[in-house]
């Protein structure tokens, strides 16, 4: 069973199985009270554990099970004799030339029992579903992918929060939440700051939590309703809620497919908001004068973050109405909740049984590796195996033809095991060695006609092999060189291209070197496919002889196939003998393709040889072609001892192609020590006389991991001579999205001087980049007070995209009204209608109806009647 079958039946599994727990859950929330939220809570929480705790479950059991089960739909290679002392007693029938033919029913039923007959319906079933669960497991990987990403852009929007636009909350605000604190007994410190974002409270962290106070609320909320929703977050706090929320996202997006997973964890979080309701009322005392604080926040409530946690979070009309209703008088005890929890685990547990019961007896028999014929038609129906395995192998490959005519079918196995290239001595009789390869080679009747090879499957005795329920003919132990010459008549009558390289896998898997690199030498100097001569090639990457080298150094300089040629030059990186490396130095020097020349040059790399650090320098100061050049500058980086460094940043200093330059310099960023990378990179920003190169150093700056990268570019964005690296160094700060209040400051500054224009934009651009208030403090001033319209219409655009919604509908409300040029007003207009919750649609339709320029009002109608 393969790891992406058993997650496969993992996951249809879990369909029914997450289905059963949403109704357990479902059925205990209808019987316990809704004011028991905390009973509530360990419910749903539990529940949601145990709906990934089933499919993991699932998934070891089935990978745990025999590959010859049904219910794995695979079967192990049936070439081992059972064990007599564990063999169950076995139908054996006759068969022809006096062969075995073992088949076995289930121990303790008969072909027409219920139990029998069940298990038949259910491997039909799970036939059906085996081709189809490669695609399932892909789609779900997929999705989990995308859901992941979006989870984590969900992550790092929430921890920007505590950055942005944010403040010391005022002293009582800091003295409310003191003394909250002792009275919920939260031990751990807590930060409580303004946000100018937020538009509700909100708690972010659990090592550190931050709670953050939008400043409306500081002003639309008395201190008393203010302190009940401190209590709401605090108690979020004490439960260490924000971890637990994030470990329930991640397993919503593991299980983003079942509709009873997401029921089951939007309930969770109800009762958690629950919860700390009841909290909060219990350090405020007043139940009413809570909910009256809830109903007060309604009016400021938004989208969040999906990871915050907010006092805004649930159903807020049912969050009031259980807490005004009188609670019921208690029914059942509290520790009542750990037994019905249990109870469901029981319940659930037990039903996942069903996901191997039909295949357990067959387990108990696994080294028969046989299955009843109940329809699972992965497993061999008969194994005949040669009653002679020391008879030559062309005289058994007649016999297992011949028996495979006498059994009448359509489509049979053959197969023998060979020795591999890095094993020991081959045991002698029937017996294959655990390290042994089976050759197995499907065959298949056509109207009449003999029997053609339609399948090859080289495998290890340790994996599984789905035969299709066709019979196997096993032949026993082969030596190489009668193995070798069986599959060179099988290739020369293979009938496709995809077999052909099938067999030449067969044939790199043997143990003796020469007579397989004399073989795959031959085919891969041949005339067939260049697909096949480059299977070729790969394969004799693997043998490390002078032979494989010599054919794939031809191969590499002479095949008519650039396929061909570039896989032969990687073979001979995967070669280890030193005249691979010589072959390869000799491809990158000599041969007259670039394309040839710059393979050669990108496996040089992965040598570790100085004689390949040497050349590669040559090449990169004198070759011909810029592309060759250019690779053997990147493979001088890669280089793993770090060798090639110092001749990067001599050519980054002093190549004379500019190409070649730019080329070193962005290899040094990644290549050499982040202070050495940094010194480099500045001077050639300074000193290279090409202004491309310049801006190539400038732009590299910024993958340096270094404090000191901040101030280089300051400087260099103030100082360059050069106006288009200054440009780029704007750029390039504005990437870094670094909170430096200093930063900042420079930009507004640079925006704000001089007569640039498209310098100040991109001044602007950059500090619109920056997370923190003093970036958006600066981009405010500069949309009010600049001299230049697009200036201040480029800043309007990067505040309206930075700041939070209502802060910028206040500023482009305001330059809507007060600006002089008629570009930075449809700006404003522009913003104003991408703002969410319509909150711009006001203002602009006060300046469609009333504003005094009528270009104005006319760009205000257009807008307005562009909205869907």
């Amino acid at each position: 069973m393969t790891a992406t079958h058993a997650l496969g039946w993992a996951l249809v599994h879990s369909l029914w199985q997450c289905a059963l727990a949403a109704v357990a859950l479902a059925f205990l929330l209808a019987i316990v009270p809704a004011p028991w939220a905390r009973l509530r809570y360990a419910l749903a929480t539990a529940t949601l554990v145990l709906t990934l705790a089933l499919p993991i479950t699932t998934a070891v059991r089935v990978g745990e099970a025999s590959p010859a089960t049904p219910g794995n739909g695979l079967a192990t290679s049936a070439v081992a004799s059972p064990p007599a002392s564990d063999a169950r007693p076995a139908a054996r029938t006759a068969s022809p030339e006096g062969a075995t033919v073992e088949q076995e029913t289930p121990q303790g039923y008969t072909p027409t029992s219920p139990a029998i007959a069940a298990l038949r319906l259910a491997s039909r079933i799970r036939t059906a579903l085996e081709p189809v669960l490669p695609w399932i497991v892909a789609l779900w990987l997929a999705s989990v992918l995308v859901l992941s990403a979006r989870l984590a852009w969900g992550w790092i929007a929430t921890r920007r929060l505590g950055a942005m636009g944010t403040r010391p909350a005022p002293v009582a605000c800091m003295e409310a939440l003191e003394r909250l604190a002792a009275r919920l007994r939260v031990s751990r410190p807590v930060r409580v700051l303004e946000s100018a974002i937020v538009q509700v409270p909100a708690v972010l962290g659990w090592v550190r939590p931050v709670i953050l106070l939008p400043a409306s609320a500081l002003t639309g909320l008395t201190p008393l309703q203010l302190d009940a929703l401190l209590a709401h977050e605090l108690a979020h706090v004490r439960r260490y809620d924000y971890l637990v929320n994030l470990i329930q996202s991640v397993i919503e997006t593991l299980l983003f497919y079942h509709p009873a997973v997401w029921w089951i964890s939007g309930r969770m979080r109800q009762e958690r908001e629950h919860c700390c309701d009841d909290l909060a009322v219990a350090a405020c005392g007043d139940a009413h004068f809570y909910a009256a604080a809830l109903l007060g926040m309604e009016r400021l409530r938004v989208t969040a973050p999906t990871l915050a946690l907010t006092a805004a979070g649930g159903s807020l009309m049912d969050r009031v109405r259980r807490l005004v209703t009188p609670a019921p008088a208690e029914i059942l005890p509290r520790w009542t909740a750990g037994v019905i929890a249990v109870t469901l685990v029981v319940a659930i547990g037990g039903g996942s049984r069903l996901v191997r019961a039909s295949g357990e007896s067959a387990a108990a028999d696994r080294p028969s590796a046989f299955v009843a014929p109940d329809g699972a038609r992965t497993a061999p129906d008969t194994v005949l195996r040669h009653p002679a395995p020391a008879r030559p192998l062309a005289e058994r490959w007649d016999w297992a033809r011949h028996q495979a005519q006498q059994l009448g079918g359509r489509s049979f196995w053959v197969g023998y095991s060979v020795h591999p290239p890095a094993g020991g001595a081959r045991g002698g009789g029937d017996s294959a060695g655990a390290d042994d390869i089976a050759l197995l080679f499907h065959f298949r009747e056509r109207e009449g006609r003999p029997p053609v090879l339609q399948h090859v499957q080289p495998t290890s005795f340790l994996l599984p092999v789905d035969f299709g329920g066709a019979p196997l003919l096993w032949l026993g132990p082969a030596d190489d060189r009668a193995s070798l010459a069986q599959l060179q008549a099988l290739f020369a009558a293979a009938p496709t291209t995809d077999l052909k390289e099938d067999l030449i896998a067969g044939v790199g898997l043997h143990g003796s070197s020469d007579a397989v690199v004399s073989l795959l030498g031959r085919w891969l100097a041949g005339d067939a496919r260049a697909s096949v001569r480059a299977e070729a090639a790969e394969w004799l990457g693997h043998r490390p002889t002078p032979a494989a080298v010599h054919e794939l150094a031809r191969a590499a300089r002479a095949d008519p196939d650039e396929d061909v040629r570039q896989e032969a030059a990687e073979a001979l990186r995967h070669n280890a003998l030193p005249a691979a490396t010589d072959s390869l130095i000799a491809l990158a020097r000599a041969v007259d393709d670039p394309e040839t020349r710059r393979e050669a040059v990108e496996e040089l790399d992965h040598k570790g040889d100085p004689r390949a650090t040497a050349a590669l320098i040559a090449i990169a100061r004198d070759d011909r072609d810029a592309d060759v050049q250019h690779e053997a500058v990147e493979a001088l980086g890669a280089i793993r001892d770090g060798s090639g460094v110092r001749a990067v940043i001599d050519f980054a200093h002093s190549h004379p192609n500019p190409d070649v330059r730019s080329s070193a310099v962005g290899t040094l960023a990644q290549a050499a020590a982040p202070d050495v990378a940094l010194a480099v990179l500045k001077d050639v920003a300074y000193h290279d006389r090409d202004r491309h190169v310049q801006r190539k150093a400038v732009e590299e700056l910024k993958r340096v991991d270094d404090d000191r990268v901040i101030a280089a570019l300051v400087e260099i964005a103030r100082h360059h001579p050069i106006r288009d690296v200054r440009r780029e160094a704007l750029k390039r700060l504005g990437d870094l999205e670094t909170p430096d209040s200093a930063t900042a400051a420079l930009l507004e500054g640079i925006a704000s001087e001089g007569s640039d224009a498209d310098l100040q934009r991109d001044a602007v651009e950059a500090l619109g980049h920056l997370p923190g208030a003093q970036a958006l403090a600066g981009l405010a001033r500069l949309a009010r007070t600049h001299r230049s319209a697009e200036v201040r219409r480029e800043a309007i655009e990067r505040y309206a995209k930075a700041a939070a919604p209502e802060s910028a509908r206040l500023l482009l409300t305001e330059r809507l009204e007060n600006d002089r040029s008629p570009s930075v007003q449809a700006e404003a207009i522009e913003g104003l209608t991408k703002l969410p919750n319509q909150l711009g649609l006001a203002a602009v339709s006060e300046a469609a109806r009333a504003h005094p320029n009528r270009d104005v009002r006319a760009e205000a109608r257009r807008r307005l009647a562009e909205r869907p």
